[in-house]
């Protein structure tokens, strides 16, 4: 919190932070004929509304079938909790997107609502990876997997130019500060023997989890050549 307070400290005062904001803007508007702009679509569309809110949706159905319905309040907790701060302080600071922006937004631009549903959602799932995971090695992976997708999702909304590098660290922060509130939660409710870490899994139950992310997966694909906004000519 006392990080993104000297964020916004930054931004409102126009510190060199915005100089280096513009800097990386304006860099970034040469890739526009790149080949590499479908990947960053792609990716950013995996911190999408109807991606994550699917995303959300499965896990939830997860946590009941496994009969570890607790673990739904930290869910909500990180990810409501983090867009609704968000949009909130969207709505207070209402600074401009970039100028050469590449694809078609009607929000405000810090923080950035990607940046930061990548860290709430996709943060919160690899912690719950990491508790129902016994080896020390996959939980590694899963660790070093879930900070990829999240480094790369924040990286999509700087070179497609959608948001300013602060807008990202913002959303970045705020992620993190509502991840940090969630799993606290779910540190409390195990201590006090509300949820069981170490379930055995039944093959039906595993069978959901590989469902939700081959559901997860086309649900991006999807969105990223059907349903994302338009790239402005």
């Amino acid at each position: 919190m006392a990080l993104f307070a000297g964020l916004v400290e930054d931004v409102v005062n126009a510190d060199s932070i915005v100089t280096t904001d513009f800097f990386v803007s304006q860099h970034m508007s040469v890739l526009r004929e790149s080949g590499i702009i479908d990947f960053f679509i792609l990716i950013t569309s995996s911190g999408s509304t109807p991606v994550t809110c699917l995303i959300i949706l499965l896990t939830a159905i997860l946590c009941v079938l496994v009969r570890q319905p607790y673990i739904v309040i930290g869910l909500l907790i990180s990810t409501i909790g983090s867009t609704a701060f968000t949009f909130a302080n969207k709505m207070v600071f209402q600074r401009a997107r970039p100028i050469d922006i590449l694809l078609q937004e009607h929000t405000y631009s810090f923080p950035s609502g990607h940046a930061t549903i990548s860290i709430a959602l996709y943060g919160f799932l690899a912690y719950m990876a990491i508790r129902f995971s016994q080896s020390f090695i996959h939980q590694v992976r899963i660790l070093s997997l879930a900070l990829l997708l999240c480094l790369l999702i924040g990286l999509s909304r700087i070179v497609l130019n959608e948001h300013y590098l602060s807008d990202v660290m913002g959303g970045f922060l705020v992620g993190t500060l509502w991840l940090t509130i969630a799993i606290s939660m779910m540190e409390w409710l195990t201590a006090r023997g509300k949820i069981d870490w170490r379930i055995v899994w039944s093959a039906p139950q595993r069978y959901m989890v590989w469902f939700s992310i081959i559901a997860g997966l086309i649900a991006t694909f999807v969105y990223a050549t059907i349903y994302q906004f338009p790239l402005l000519t």
